[in-house]
Formats: structure tokens, C-alpha cells, sequence
């Protein structure tokens, strides 16, 4: 028999277990009366189980991840070694589980525990634990673009209720979500019915479900062309906006609007999203940035543009965090559930080379592949600790003997940690450098927003705009080789054009792979990216800082001439303006710096910069 002491303190845990599954008191409230809860329960109490299962749903909600976990598989071992095991409370904690896996990007360990979840409910579970269960699942397969899925899940519980016992609010959930995947399959005539139901049994208190309601009937009427019903469904949502402007509402009621509106005027949603986030941005508005970016988020996502999505979502992480508003912890774990495992990178277990060891969450999101060269794999990655978007380069070290390692780390240490000395807005500023226990190095850069000289020259950028940048770019390199550093890794792709203070275009250069000038032969990876990589490169000997030169005179005539030249002939002047030749000063000083033989080429960075410059300055007299 249970003692009286006993009985209190599984009364007190029940009545706290509504309280924690809908948030309704403060975390540190619910911690503390949780942890005094836990001291009185013996080890082997049916009720400590629980309790430390719902000590990790609220530390969940508090973000510390790690305790989470902690307390969750505590939970579950305990549960596990009762006679006979409590399966009702460990398909509660796989439902936990299932949630935090979800939140943090691993979906197939979240499919896997939500699997284990029904399938302890089942042996013994109560039916409402079996109707979250369902909802849960179906609610997965609505994230996952499964409509056909969700919508049988979600019409088994508006139908089934006589069988579940599902409860109102519940039903209310089911039937938004329903026509939710009715309008994602289409099947907008359906919808209308639905709609109409929800309107007469919501309260006046369901702001967010009526809100739903009217996003999703004017998105059945323009799906039925009847343009005007939907905006009138679109204004009487606007009365259900919440006040808290960056609210997901918000972000919603925008993609509807712009759904709508490229349904009737043919405007691209995506592009007048994009246009929507830029104004923002240009304005400084905080909150508008990041409604405008989820809304962008959310229409790429039905592109099945990943990559672009999560871009979006990053945008509107950093801005929340420059602003300090609340919802930033809100848009982290939606990057993160977005990504999914298969695109993070975890690099907790590495060690600084540079000195930076901290407690920053060192995780990131791959976005998409920079390419290969002559320093490793690099990746456009995330960085889910502010949001900024880094060059994220990979070099693997470990078939190095230790003395060729250890020699190849302390060349590349030297030259980062020269690099941050440099302060020149020209050179990408360098994260952090971190060597993984396989060997693996990894160097993080910054990436400055702005396009780079290739896509410039794809857009059919002026002559005198082009060759500015270029000088640009061979002053940057000056720098770089004064301090008897060499890029190794220069392309048009690796020149991002950014702005200084004063607004003013600013040639960046990105994906260092650099190396002391005494260190050029020997380091993994690829020699470089044709037809930039020098000769000696390729040939895997020394190169020095003329190997610079060679891939700056290829980019110069590419650019120029709009194909790489052969020797024999240096190319047309402008690709698309056939009828000019490339300048004798141009010709002469790309035939001096792609000399086969680096003793034989022009290293003087001074004398091109002033080259350049001087037809930069033809070039303008001429397009005026």
C-alpha cells in the first residue's frame, strides 16, 4: 500500500503534468518544484521515472539540451528496469524524445523514437496519450510534404472521435492541419466545408486556429480563382495578428499575401520576398527582417530550395539576435529542424589551434558546396551560434606522418594567426582553425554578403566597374604577400564584392588557402581549380607568392576577354561587344603574369594595380 507520503507526492506530480506538457508555468518555477519532487521518490518508485522525464521536457524548453537528454534516458532506464516494466511511461518519454530529436535536426532518430512511442501506448497506454501520439505523427508527415499522409491522419481523428474520445481543442488542431494538406494536395473544393465548421464551433479565444482558418480560405479561394473572397479572408486574419511583431503569424500572414499575389498579378512570391527583406534591411528594421525572411523561408521551402531556406532563416537569426528579441531561440531550433542531422556538423569534440577554445555551441549547417581546391573541401555553412554564414574548409591530415603533420599544422597556425593581425577589410576574417581527433582540420571564415566577380561578369557588370574591383583585389594581395603569405586558392569565385563603411563596392577575398610561402609543397588536397592553379602547383613543388600572380592574370583575362586565352590569342575585349580587342596594356601585362615559368613572370602587384587602374579610367571615358 502506498504511504501517505507517498500519495502526496504523486497528487503533486500529477497536477504538475499538464502544467509542464503546455508550458503554463516558467521553466525555473517548474524546475525547482520538480527537483524537490524527485528527492522524496525512492529509487525504485513507479512515479521517479516520470518525474525525471518531465525534468527533461522542461529543460528542453529551457534549451539546455544536454540535461535533457540526460534526464530523458534516466527516465527510460528507470522505467526499463521495473517489474515489469512501465511501458505506458517509457511510450511518454520516447514521445519526448521523438520531440527533442526532432527540434534538433535529427529526423530519423525522431521517426525511430516516435515508432517506439506507439508502440509502447499501444501495450499500455491511455487513448488520449494514443491521440497525441497520432497527432504527432501526423503533424510529421505534414512537415515532410506527405499531404496525402497527413490528411488521412488528420481525417482519422476528425471522424474516429467516438472511438478516441479526442478532445475539442484537439479536433480544432486536427481540422486547421487537414485543411492545411487539402490546399497543399490542391483539393481546394474540399475546403470551403471544413472552413465553415471551424467557424462555428471556434470560441473567441482561439485567436491562432481562426487565424489559420481565414490564411487557409483565402488560400482555397485563389486556389478556385475567386480573388476577392481571399482577400477578404486575408483582411479578417489581419484582426487575428497577435501584437508581438515577430511572431511566426506574422511571418505567415506575409507568404499568404504574397501567395495571393502572385496568383493574380503573375509577381513571383519569392522575389517579392526577397525585395520585402532587402527593404527592410536597408531600413533597419529588426522585426520586419525577420518576419519577411521566415515567409521567404517558407515559400522556398515549397520550391524544395533548401539551402535557400535555411539562408533565410539564418537572416532572420542574426537579426534577432543584433535586436535582442526573444524569438531568436525560436528561429535557432527551426534551423536546426529544418536541416536535419544529415547537414550539420558537429565540432564539439575539436580543438582550437588559434586559441578560441570557449563554450560557443560549435555546430553548423552545411548549406551548399564551395568546391575543392588547393587546401581541402569547403562548404557554405551556418553558424548556429549567431547565425553568420562562414566558409566552412575541411583538410584531412590524418594519412600525414606525425612529423609532416605536426610541420603542415604549425604552417598553417602561423599564417591564420598572421592573417588576424592584418585588419584589412579586404581579407575575409578568420573564425576559428580546429583540428578533429581523426585528423580532420577544419578553417572557419567569415563570408561577407555581396556577390562575387564571376557572377558580376555573368550579369554583364561595366569595364571600368570590373577592372576597379580587380585592382582591388591585387592590392589585397599585397598585403597578403608582404607578410610572406600566399592565397593558394584564388578564383572570380573567391572575390566576394562587399561594401566599406562608406558604402563603397570592396573586392573581399575568401577561401584563404593559405600557407607561408616556405610551406607551399606538401599540404593534402587538391593542387587547385584549373586554369587558375599555376604550373608549379600543379607539378606539386614549392610556389610562392607568384603563383598569386598566374591566377590573378587568368582572372584578369577571363574577365576581360570572357574566356580564359590561349597564348596565342589573348581573347576579345567584353564578350558580348565583339567588334574591340583587348588593350596592348592589358595583353601585355596577362601574357607577363601566366608566364609558364614562375622566375619569368610579373610580380610587381604595384605595377598592376596602377594597369589596371589606368584602364579602369579608359574604360569610364569611354562608356561616358
Amino acid at each position: 500500500r502506498m504511504s501517505k507520503k507517498s500519495k502526496d507526492l504523486t497528487a503533486a506530480l500529477d497536477a504538475l503534468e499538464e502544467t509542464v506538457e503546455r508550458q503554463q508555468a516558467s521553466p525555473d518555477a517548474l524546475l525547482s518544484e520538480l527537483a524537490t519532487l524527485l528527492l522524496g521518490f525512492p529509487r525504485d518508485s513507479l512515479q521517479r521515472p516520470r518525474a525525471h522525464r518531465m525534468l527533461g521536457v522542461v529543460y528542453s524548453q529551457m534549451g539546455r539540451e544536454a540535461d535533457a537528454f540526460k534526464e530523458l534516458r534516466e527516465a527510460r532506464a528507470l522505467a526499463t528496469a521495473l517489474s515489469p516494466p512501465n511501458y505506458r511511461e517509457l511510450g511518454t518519454v520516447a514521445r519526448a524524445l521523438s520531440s527533442m530529436y526532432g527540434a534538433t535536426g535529427d529526423d530519423r532518430l525522431a521517426r525511430d523514437e516516435l515508432v517506439a512511442a506507439l508502440t509502447f501506448t499501444a501495450i499500455d497506454g491511455k487513448p488520449g496519450e494514443l491521440v497525441r501520439l497520432i497527432v504527432d505523427v501526423a503533424q510529421g508527415e505534414l512537415g515532410a510534404q506527405r499531404y496525402e499522409n497527413s490528411a488521412l491522419l488528420f481525417d482519422f481523428l476528425l471522424t474516429g472521435n467516438d472511438k478516441l474520445d479526442v478532445p475539442d481543442y484537439t479536433v480544432q488542431s486536427a481540422r486547421i492541419s487537414l485543411i492545411q494538406a487539402l490546399n497543399a494536395l490542391g483539393r481546394h473544393g474540399e475546403v470551403p466545408s471544413h472552413v465553415k465548421v471551424s467557424h462555428a464551433t471556434l470560441s473567441e479565444d482561439d485567436r491562432r486556429l481562426r487565424f489559420l482558418t481565414q490564411l487557409e480560405a483565402a488560400r482555397a479561394s485563389a486556389g478556385l480563382g475567386r480573388h476577392d473572397e481571399a482577400e477578404g479572408a486575408l483582411l479578417v486574419a489581419d484582426n487575428f495578428l497577435p501584437e508581438t511583431a515577430t511572431a511566426i503569424d506574422h511571418s505567415e500572414f506575409v507568404e499568404a499575401v504574397t501567395e495571393l499575389q502572385e496568383v493574380r498579378a503573375g509577381e513571383s512570391a519569392v522575389e517579392s520576398l526577397q525585395h520585402l527583406v532587402a527593404q527592410s534591411a536597408e531600413q533597419g528594421q529588426a522585426a520586419r527582417i525577420v518576419v519577411a525572411s521566415r515567409a521567404l523561408a517558407n515559400a522556398l521551402l515549397k520550391r524544395g530550395d533548401v539551402p535557400g531556406a535555411l539562408s533565410a532563416l539564418g537572416r532572420a537569426f542574426r537579426a534577432a539576435l543584433d535586436a535582442k528579441l526573444k524569438v531568436a531561440s525560436e528561429l535557432r531550433t527551426e534551423i536546426l529542424r529544418r536541416a536535419g542531422a544529415d547537414r550539420l556538423v558537429d565540432l564539439a569534440g575539436s580543438k582550437s589551434l588559434i586559441g578560441l577554445d570557449d563554450e560557443r555551441d560549435l555546430r553548423f549547417v552545411r548549406l551548399r558546396a564551395l568546391g575543392h581546391g588547393s587546401a581541402g573541401d569547403s562548404v557554405l555553412a551556418l553558424d548556429i551560434s549567431d547565425g553568420a554564414e562562414v566558409s566552412l574548409r575541411t583538410l584531412d591530415l590524418s594519412s600525414l606522418g606525425r612529423k609532416k603533420r605536426e610541420a603542415v599544422l604549425a604552417g598553417e597556425r602561423r599564417a591564420y594567426a598572421t592573417v588576424a593581425t592584418l585588419h584589412d577589410d579586404r581579407i575575409a576574417k578568420i573564425r576559428d582553425m580546429r583540428l578533429a581527433p581523426d585528423g580532420m582540420l577544419y578553417t572557419l571564415q567569415l563570408r561577407p554578403e555581396g556577390p562575387t566577380l564571376r557572377d558580376l561578369y555573368a550579369a554583364g557588370a561595366e569595364p571600368a566597374r570590373v577592372l576597379s574591383l580587380l585592382a582591388g583585389t591585387a592590392g589585397a594581395l599585397s598585403v597578403l604577400h608582404r607578410r610572406e603569405l600566399v592565397h593558394r586558392d584564388l578564383t572570380p569565385d573567391h572575390v566576394v564584392v562587399g561594401r566599406d563603411n562608406q558604402g563603397s563596392e570592396l573586392p573581399v577575398l575568401i577561401e584563404l588557402g593559405l600557407a607561408p610561402v616556405t610551406m607551399g609543397a606538401g599540404i593534402p588536397g587538391n593542387p587547385g581549380v584549373p586554369p587558375y592553379v599555376a604550373p608549379e602547383q600543379v607539378a606539386g613543388e614549392d610556389s610562392g607568392t607568384s603563383a598569386d600572380i598566374h591566377a590573378l592574370g587568368q582572372m584578369i583575362a577571363e574577365l576581360w576577354g570572357g574566356q580564359v586565352p590561349s597564348r596565342a590569342n589573348l581573347g576579345r575585349l567584353w564578350k558580348r561587344d565583339e567588334g574591340n580587342q583587348m588593350p596592348r596594356d592589358i595583353g601585355d601585362l596577362v601574357r607577363g603574369m601566366t608566364a609558364a615559368e614562375s622566375s619569368r613572370r610579373t610580380t610587381d602587384l604595384g605595377d598592376i594595380v596602377e594597369v589596371l587602374k589606368s584602364q579602369r579610367d579608359l574604360a569610364g571615358q569611354d562608356a561616358s
